[in-house]
């Protein structure tokens, strides 16, 4: 429920009164010096943005002094019917309150930044010890949730400040996690805390992330769109924050760590994944709000796209041939990587329904990032199989890697993990055993 409080000139106030009572709202004049006459009503949320909109049609100046508050209960004749009216409706914020909360929620560049670089050093660590744990906090405290949300709420909101601020935070935050992470990774291996042997894309919850998939793409268009849908919604926000920094923090841990350890390929395909889920993040969120039916004021009053920049015209042109650069890209190398990935599941798949592989059991391949024809290092596949007893099958791996390079064209090196299994056949003796 919310409280507006409206302030009009005298000869705006039969303007206003026709807008009220068209929507059934109670309402409370007090006459102020000047000729003024100040209005307080209460509303159901949904009804904000109807009032308002009917405000703007009569030509009353918002500006002058209107303000939206919460309220917690309400006394009044009409209002009951009013909340009834609006109790199927979704209770979207105003594109007002919603412009507001953006904007505070946003947090101050050196907290922002400060922030992204604790997350990540948690993130980096939880990777090297494989401790999810650890992760889940770096994405508790990580921010980036108030940037991700600002670039598509400015778009809509024609707020372009806010929204090539927020591009540039989310690439220059993002950007100085790898390094953070970077640097990290250098640390612990010039003081010795991790063996000098360790591989971090042999770590689980690193080889999770070496390349984009068709999933973990879908996992970050989900998270831009609930966080869209709660931030408009007034839902609680701190788990959506969290889901929005499990698709970014770890990915830039992992991009990091590939810089330290020297693996291009890591490397390569953790910077590919994190940029695929800020897009797909920022997009997702972009299509709700338009769907929940956010539209630019310049669309309504019948301009054109250039004339609602006005003196951001430059910055925005450049921010968004960023953003088709980065998406064309992106959705290049992440299309070559996902019909690569698939190629290589239903080759390892094809080869484990032969009958000499008949006692094992895939569990699970993890692919790596394709890399390109300019890099000669080969394209881990790890490949995970269960079985009941320790025979060896010596020529598996290999057979999987020529079977894979035939069909995909590409160098690649494949690790066959094998995880044993017993069944217990005993049965219980019958009887007792003590009469034995």
């Amino acid at each position: 429920m919310r409280e507006l409080h409206l302030s009009v000139s005298a000869d705006k106030r039969d303007e206003v009164v026709p807008v009220l009572d068209d929507n059934d709202i109670d309402y409370v004049t007090i006459p102020r010096d000047g000729d003024e006459t100040f209005f307080m009503l209460p509303v159901p949320t949904a009804a904000v943005s109807t009032v308002l909109e009917g405000l703007e049609e009569a030509d009353v100046d918002e500006e002058s002094y209107t303000v939206v508050t919460k309220a917690e209960t309400v006394e009044m004749s009409q209002y009951e019917g009013l909340r009834e009216r609006y109790s199927a409706t979704v209770r979207k914020l105003s594109k007002q309150e919603l412009h507001a909360k953006i904007r505070e929620m946003q947090w101050p560049y050196q907290i922002y930044y400060v922030g992204t670089v604790l997350s990540v050093l948690a993130g980096a660590a939880g990777l090297l010890l494989d401790q999810p744990a650890l992760i889940i906090g770096a994405m508790i405290i990580a921010p980036q949730a108030s940037s991700a949300l600002a670039a598509p709420a400015g778009a809509l909101l024609d707020d372009w400040e806010m929204f090539v601020a927020s591009i540039r935070e989310q690439f220059l935050s993002l950007g100085l996690a790898i390094v953070g992470a970077a640097l990290f990774g250098w640390l612990v291996q010039a003081i010795g805390v991790v063996p000098p042997a360790l591989e971090p894309s042999e770590i689980e919850l690193v080889g999770v992330r070496l390349a984009p998939t068709f999933l973990s793409t879908l996992g970050a268009i989900i998270a831009g769109i609930v966080g869209a849908f709660g931030y408009t919604t007034e839902q609680s926000t701190a788990i959506i924050g969290v889901m929005i920094a499990a698709a970014l923090i770890p990915s830039a841990a992992a991009a990091g760590l590939g810089i330290a350890w020297a693996s291009p390929l890591l490397a390569t395909g953790a910077v590919l994944l994190l940029l695929v889920n800020i897009l797909a993040i920022n997009l997702g969120a972009f299509v709700t709000l338009r769907v929940m039916g956010y539209v630019p004021d310049w669309r309504e009053e019948g301009k054109s796209f250039r004339e609602s920049l006005e003196d951001d015209r430059m910055a925005v042109y450049g921010t968004l041939l960023v953003l088709l650069v980065a998406v064309v890209g992106t959705g290049y190398f992440t299309g070559v990587s996902i019909v690569f990935s698939q190629s290589v599941n239903q080759e390892v798949q094809t080869t484990f329904e032969q009958p000499s592989y008949a006692n094992l059991t895939l569990s699970g391949v993890q692919v790596g990032y394709v890399g390109t024809s300019l890099e000669n290092e080969p394209t881990s596949v790890t490949v995970h199989v269960g079985r009941t007893s320790n025979n060896a099958y010596p020529d598996l791996a290999s057979r999987l890697e020529q079977q894979v390079e035939r069909r995909t064209g590409r160098n690649v090196a494949v690790t066959v993990q094998y995880t044993e299994s017993r069944t217990s056949s005993a049965t219980r003796p019958t009887g007792n055993p003590a009469a034995a």
